[in-house]
């Protein structure tokens, strides 16, 4: 379905919503990204944690690798729209105005999203030999599934492709043109 040109989007006069693969091949990169610097971010509080002789501070430390998620796409998300990985696929972040989202939005787009693909990985996790012995995992696997299944189907039944965090959001992917060459 062609969207009338939103403020933000350059160039064109209609854009496209953001095709699935596309929006699946960014989120992997920008989940490499993510996984980088929550690596990075533990590396450094046990490195500061052992040599000021502090015990580990569990709830902290979650907080700690939520808030550098949150920063990096909350970042990217209210400065144009684009993370690494959208930029790479030509994707934007936008309000379904066309504008760009808040901080506010980027906050509960990043926890909806964490929640997204914490279902979407459950099976996978839930195959590792310790979690696997558990009663419920498959139960669990199962259900995850059914949801994943389901947010699928929405997300291509839905005229602009959007997934439950855009739902949430009130914003919209959107496919950007093919800058035109210069000669």
């Amino acid at each position: 379905m062609l969207v009338a040109r939103q403020p933000c989007t350059p160039m064109n006069d209609l854009v496209l919503p953001a095709p699935l693969l596309r929006r699946i091949a960014a989120a992997g990169y920008d989940g490499l990204l993510l996984l980088a610097l929550w690596m990075v971010a533990l590396l450094v509080d046990v490195v500061l944690r052992d040599l000021l002789g502090l015990e580990r501070e569990w709830h902290a430390l979650r907080a700690f690798v939520f808030l550098i998620g949150l920063v990096f796409f909350g970042w990217f998300w209210t400065h144009g729209g684009q993370t690494l990985g959208m930029r790479v696929w030509r994707l934007q972040l936008q309000r379904n105005d066309g504008g760009p989202i808040s901080w506010v939005s980027a906050l509960a787009r990043y926890a909806a999203m964490l929640l997204c693909w914490g279902v979407v990985l459950a099976p996978l996790v839930l195959q590792l030999p310790r979690l696997s012995q558990l009663p419920q995992a498959t139960g669990i696997s199962l259900a995850a599934l059914f949801m994943t299944a389901a947010a699928l189907l929405m997300m291509l039944r839905d005229p602009q492709r959007r997934a439950p965090h855009d739902w949430l959001t009130g914003a919209q992917m959107v496919l950007l043109p093919k800058a035109s060459a210069k000669h």
